[in-house]
């Protein structure tokens, strides 16, 4: 972080939540270094499996490019979410598990041998 004396990668923090003289509860949080792997994730995703060469990971113009890739997965993402699934907001379903299924579902029909067009 910039300002700092020493060099900070994350920021780690305890919460404790008193009622009276009584602990409530206690959270631990930390900050960064789970963004840095989200983002981690994100460009060895796109570099292993939409093919994106190591220019796009370091050039100002590729970095833009990449950010504007994953504003519009999201945003087709919550469309899907929102106008496909009836009562999603309602359901209070988990999105990274309907995320899941349809990752699931997809390697299923990749893998499928349809008998119509098998030719064996």
């Amino acid at each position: 972080m910039t300002g700092m004396e020493k060099k900070v990668r994350f920021i780690r923090f305890v919460e404790e939540i008193y009622e009276g003289n009584d602990k409530k509860e206690s959270k631990e949080v930390w900050i960064v270094t789970t963004n840095r792997n989200i983002e981690n994730n994100v460009f060895h995703q796109l570099k292993t499996e939409c093919h994106f060469d190591h220019c796009y990971l370091h050039s100002p113009t590729g970095i833009e490019a990449i950010v504007g890739f994953m504003m519009i997965a999201f945003n087709l993402t919550q469309l899907y979410f929102f106008r496909n699934i009836r009562g999603f907001r309602e359901k209070r379903l988990l999105q990274i598990n309907i995320i899941e299924d349809l990752k699931d579902e997809m390697l299923i029909i990749m893998n499928w041998i349809n008998p119509i067009f098998n030719t064996a």
